[in-house]
């Protein structure tokens, strides 16, 4: 579908996108290079994979995850490559500004890569609230706003001395809270004739279950993806496997429990099914038995698949 905006606006995102990225190539010539020593292999290897997982989750799940809007069901694919592309790139600048406090260049290597890519994944979430309310101008600058506010967060944590694995949580709420805060600002009502850019389709909920299917699979590496400790690590990917195990399941026979007709309801198995995720993400690392993540992903199952069936706002249950 043709862009509806004056040729006025529609010209801003080209020159405003490339104007954005020769910035951040100079930022990159003047403050940063690449770690010239040679590294463990094996830890290289390792790493990559944790950071090739997120970004599977990232460009495929979260891309399709959005998928299920009427007039934005493709371009929000093309959206979230957008802006994961130039929010990696303002995440690490932050990293470098605001965290490591060096004023000569500061050296770039894979984690670094890692973390922005899961930094940015936070506001890729927020974008959920107002997809289909602003356009694409508007969601770049909302991304650096959050980014730096997000950066800003994990420096104050570091001030304070809070647990570097609180902000596995961290993500989820500050970035729910950030897109609905952004929400809350936007005029009410809006234009007419923009109503329908947020209503849910029908023929996209295959791919925004494909979107759930593959946060689904690499879960498991974004709970795992801050921790150092083997231990911890080896921890988190168990109990997170078993609470989504547990979270899906629940959401399979809870919709079809609640459908008239015994039918699963796509719309809970998009919320419920990554519940059982979610609520272990701050402990995953702490569970030592099973049975405790699957009970924590039994209930989140519940709670997600209560929540979407009692809300009063039909389009904020499609998958938000």
């Amino acid at each position: 579908m043709s862009s509806k905006y004056p040729r006025s606006v529609r010209c801003c995102l080209p020159l405003w996108a490339l104007t954005l990225e020769a910035a951040l190539i100079l930022l990159f010539f003047f403050f940063t290079y690449y770690d010239a020593s040679l590294e463990d292999q094996k830890g290289l290897v390792a790493s990559y994979q944790v950071c090739q997982d997120l970004t599977v989750m990232a460009v495929l799940g979260l891309g399709f995850f959005t998928s299920n809007l009427r007039r934005n069901s493709w371009s929000s694919v093309a959206f979230n490559l957008v802006l994961l592309a130039l929010g990696v790139q303002w995440a690490i600048l932050l990293d470098v500004f605001l965290s490591q406090f060096s004023p000569e260049k500061v050296v770039i290597k894979l984690l670094s890569i890692r973390l922005a890519t899961r930094s940015t994944m936070s506001m890729l979430i927020s974008m959920n609230a107002v997809l289909g309310k602003v356009n694409l101008v508007q969601l770049v600058v909302m991304e650096l706003v959050e980014l730096t506010a997000g950066t800003m967060r994990i420096v104050i944590n570091s001030i304070f001395k809070v647990d570097y694995r609180m902000n596995m949580m961290h993500i989820h709420v500050f970035a729910a809270y950030f897109g609905l805060t952004v929400a809350w600002c936007l005029p009410k009502p809006l234009p007419k004739g923009t109503e329908d850019k947020y209503q849910a389709a029908t023929s996209p909920s295959l791919f925004a279950m494909l979107g759930t299917l593959f946060l689904w699979m690499f879960w498991p590496s974004f709970n795992s993806a801050l921790l150092i400790d083997p231990i911890e690590r080896k921890n988190a990917v168990f109990n997170t496997y078993y609470a989504l195990a547990v979270s899906a399941v629940t959401a399979i026979s809870v919709s079809s429990l609640a459908h008239p007709r015994g039918k699963i309801n796509m719309t809970y198995m998009h919320n419920a099914a990554l519940a059982g995720g979610v609520a272990v993400s701050a402990s995953c690392h702490e569970i030592h038995s099973p049975w405790i993540a699957m009970v924590l992903g039994l209930v989140a199952g519940l709670i997600s698949i209560g929540g979407a069936k009692c809300l009063p706002f039909p389009h904020l249950a499609v998958g938000f």
